[in-house]
């Protein structure tokens, strides 16, 4: 047996299983076979019992965790890290009181985001973006969606999902591209909505498909934004050329996105402030992963989603940052988990389970991502804790002290 990383002397383990999601002992160890898949997460004792004399045969892939906690790479489920210049103007007119809807009368929301992007090139758009992916990773961050969303043409578009492209090839996290053209429409569709729903369908979604640019595709389905009929034609032509199915909906008022979205099998509903019984029952009944953002409720005045309510009815609930230059100019990811336990009253694990395992599941990456499993990738987090519900417990302060990705150290 060949070894990349034999993780020794840690305190706690979050796996995020069902089943025994924290391990504790006197001296727990996690290996990594040289394919960086997790082979071993228990006892150093019971390690042994087949490898001896592990610390000597295998001393240059040992890393002392200095009795801490670790945790699976932490899983960013939904953001928008690809967009030119932020919009803090915008965020001073908040704090005096003016809504998301008087902003965007103003001439602010993703229409502002969307006039800049265009005028930005590829590589201000890939520089600006990789310095927010880089504070990502130095919160535990190994798997992150990246929605585009802030161009509304088929070039401006492109040019988004070509920028998160350049990210997988400089960063060795897993990214996973979102489509979201239907982000809001734009200046020049505003009394056109079934000529950009054209464009959408039958240029941007076949192009982006050629060009194997995004996974999922996404639509806002919102009042003032796309209606429930205008999102089913954009949904349907997404399903209809291969994409994976996300969308944004109830997070002002429930349209019924949720209901239809859990009825075409989309992959996860995302925001659901204003979320119906409904809606609930339709997400628990299908297998739709809910993504809460509670930092986004935090930074724009907006109620809780009803996260407790959601995971007693049986739904799967992912904690994401919805980081985004409008509503919540915030990555850090713990703090999500933070929130989930304070202002959601769902439990500590609950609340991490939302930024590791239910993350995946959101993304489709349950498999291999999320959770500390014999077969797994060994994407690991040393936290600068004793115990794991410790950096939840101190909010707002960076734990991460050591990231790894397929065994090997990334930081």
């Amino acid at each position: 047996m060949k070894y990349s990383l034999i993780l020794r002397n840690i305190s706690e383990i979050f796996t995020a299983t069902t089943l025994s999601p924290v391990l504790k002992g006197s001296s727990l160890l996690i290996a990594a076979d040289e394919e960086g898949k997790i082979c071993f997460a228990g006892e150093s004792a019971d390690f042994r019992k087949t490898e001896p004399d592990f610390e000597t045969k295998f001393k240059e892939v040992i890393v002392d965790a200095g009795n801490k906690a670790v945790f699976p790479g932490l899983v960013d489920s939904h953001t928008h890290l690809v967009f030119a210049a932020t919009r803090e103007d915008e965020f001073a007119m908040k704090s005096r009181g003016a809504t998301y809807e008087e902003i965007a009368a103003a001439g602010g929301g993703i229409i502002n985001s969307t006039l800049k992007t265009k005028k930005a090139s590829l590589e201000e758009i890939v520089e600006q973006a990789s310095k927010r992916l880089s504070q990502l990773v130095s919160y535990g961050v190994t798997t992150v969606e990246i929605k585009s969303g802030y161009g509304l043409d088929t070039e401006s578009e492109l040019k988004l999902l070509t920028a998160i492209s350049e990210l997988k090839k400089r960063f060795p996290v897993e990214i996973v591209s979102t489509f979201l053209g239907a982000h809001a429409y734009p200046p020049e569709f505003k009394n056109d909505h079934e000529g950009y729903i054209s464009l959408i369908n039958n240029e941007m979604l076949p192009e982006i498909k050629a060009r194997n640019l995004a996974e999922f595709a996404d639509v806002f389905c919102e009042e003032g934004y796309f209606s429930l009929k205008e999102t089913e034609k954009l949904m349907l032509r997404a399903k209809e050329l291969g994409f994976g199915l996300k969308l944004h909906a109830d997070e002002f008022h429930s349209l019924g996105g949720t209901e239809l979205a859990a009825e075409m099998g989309a992959a996860s509903v995302d925001h659901l402030e204003a979320i119906s019984d409904e809606g609930i029952r339709k997400l628990a009944e299908n297998g739709v992963v809910a993504g809460v953002l509670p930092i986004t409720s935090v930074f724009s005045r907006l109620p809780f989603a009803p996260a407790r309510k959601m995971l007693e009815n049986g739904v799967t609930v992912a904690l994401a940052t919805d980081m985004n230059p409008g509503s919540c100019m915030c990555g850090f990811l713990p703090l999500a988990a933070s929130l989930g336990a304070t202002q959601l009253r769902l439990s500590v694990e609950d609340s991490l389970k939302g930024i590791t395992i239910n993350g995946a599941k959101s993304l489709k990456r349950d498999k291999t991502k999320g959770s500390i499993e014999v077969g797994k990738d060994a994407d690991l987090v040393i936290m600068d804790s004793p115990s794991v519900s410790y950096p939840i417990y101190h909010f707002a302060h960076n734990h991460c002290e050591k990231v790894f990705v397929k065994g090997k150290q990334i930081l």
